[in-house]
């Protein structure tokens, strides 16, 4: 398929990638935060309090030490011991990012116990510890004690042997225990408020319309309502379902490629189901990356979903109905599944392709292919503009040329494209004078 790769935002990453990623962030953090530490350890070595009122004080200020150590010192006074305070936070970024302390796609970040997060905190401070060279360097390098750092590692070894390394080793991991506990909870818990509050998949402003053709009426499906736990899945038969349930409860206690296979042969059979199948799916993934910090059915509902894509002409020609189902599931798959909130990149050409064969003049002849297109504009195509808007151009020219040049056109499929280009003219927004115009009619 082209541009399409199961793989592309569903990939496993390697242990080595997230450690190196980590290492990376802590690299350059220390680099940006590197002058207020060379500040904070000048107060802390003077003896005299940091208050003005104080003759002997040097320092009684941040703004004051900074301006007065960069006209004594100069600028590079600010990274001084800056080497072997890189090998802490190289050390601290790769343990704590580490694929075996957290979970989750890409592994944002870690949603493990805060014991095991306190443990991967101190694993750093041991042997080779950079704490106390750092500590102990940064400011000797300001009395000129030691001249390079390895001066300083053998210097120190010499006079005071191996321990003098993990000086006040006791009193740091103290600190680093609550301190790395309390950053992830915190960090966990305001995570999961905001996610509660302003849910970012499967929530809209405003409504879709949603022609339903078989009954000759409009109805409006509202996509900002609450999240609900049921499902959908009464049409299956009881073990599928109680498949299903296990899946959304416990989805290591189950076979998650079976699971998707499930979930989308059930979807081309039954378009009900079908706008279902995307929100059921996005929280069988959380349920797995929250449990297991895998992505199995994930990867197993791509690779299916390219293997239908590939077929995808064979399908239209042997069921017009598994084809409309289809193209549903794969769009409102792209509604809700997200990476980095952000929509799959990987599914934004096979989206865009579904969406080109149903703008074809053979399909806008069948309503069912001309509901089904402009439903699934009104539910993803801001976003898929967003993706790439060269295509959505050449789409609308296909649907403008299909509205303009009618041939076996029926009356209610020409009203359906002139709405859809009028609602991507307005903005991907539907006033209630256009609704009106368009929808009153058959409402009645």
């Amino acid at each position: 398929m082209v541009g399409y790769d199961p793989r592309a935002d569903g990939r496993n990453v390697s242990n080595l990638e997230v450690a190196v990623a980590g290492s990376v962030s802590g690299l350059v953090t220390r680099v940006l935060i590197s002058p207020l530490d060379v500040i904070k350890i000048r107060f802390q070595l003077q003896i005299e309090r940091l208050s003005r009122s104080d003759p002997n004080a040097k320092y009684h200020g941040i703004l004051q030490a900074g301006r007065q150590i960069l006209q004594e010192e100069g600028p590079t006074a600010f990274w001084k011991g800056h080497i072997p305070a890189q090998l802490l936070s190289i050390g601290y970024g790769a343990v704590q990012f580490s694929p075996s302390w957290c979970t989750g796609p890409a592994c944002a970040m870690p949603e493990t116990s805060p014991c095991i997060l306190c443990v991967a905190a101190c694993l750093p401070v041991w042997p080779p510890s950079p704490y106390i060279l750092w500590t102990c360097y940064a400011p000797a390098l300001q009395r000129r004690v030691y001249k390079t750092l390895r001066n300083a590692v053998v210097t120190m070894y010499r006079t005071e042997g191996p321990l003098v390394f993990y000086k006040g080793l006791n009193p740091t991991l103290i600190a680093i225990f609550p301190y790395a506990g309390f950053q992830f909870s915190f960090y966990s818990s305001l995570k999961h408020a905001y996610e509660w509050a302003m849910p970012a998949e499967g929530k809209k402003n405003g409504a879709v319309i949603s022609p339903n053709l078989g009954k000759s009426c409009c109805s409006w499906m509202v996509m900002g309502e609450p999240r609900r736990e049921e499902y959908k899945i009464q049409s299956f038969d009881a073990v599928t379902q109680q498949l299903l349930k296990t899946a959304l409860k416990d989805p290591g206690a189950v076979d998650l490629e079976k699971v998707a296979n499930v979930i989308v042969d059930h979807s081309l059979q039954d378009c009900v189901f079908s706008k279902e199948a995307g929100r059921m799916c996005y929280a069988i993934i959380q349920a797995e990356s929250k449990q297991a910090g895998q992505s199995v059915f994930r990867r197993g509902l791509l690779n299916r979903l390219q293997q239908e894509y590939q077929a995808r002409e064979q399908l239209r020609a042997r069921s017009l109905q598994g084809w409309v189902c289809y193209v549903t599931f794969i769009c409102n798959i792209f509604d809700y599944l997200r990476v980095n909130n952000m929509p799959m990149m990987a599914l934004v050409n096979p989206v865009y392709d579904c969406l080109f064969r149903l703008a074809q003049p053979d399909s806008l002849s069948k309503e069912e292919e001309v509901d089904c297109l402009v439903l699934q504009l009104h539910r993803v195509g801001e976003q898929l503009e967003k993706m790439n808007g060269q295509r959505m151009d050449e789409l609308f020219v296909l649907i403008r040329d299909g509205f303009l040049l009618p041939t076996g056109l029926s009356s209610l499929a020409q009203l359906l494209l002139l709405e859809i280009i009028e609602f991507r003219a307005a903005g991907w927004k539907t006033t209630p004078a256009a609704h009106k115009y368009y929808y009153s009619e058959v409402s009645d």
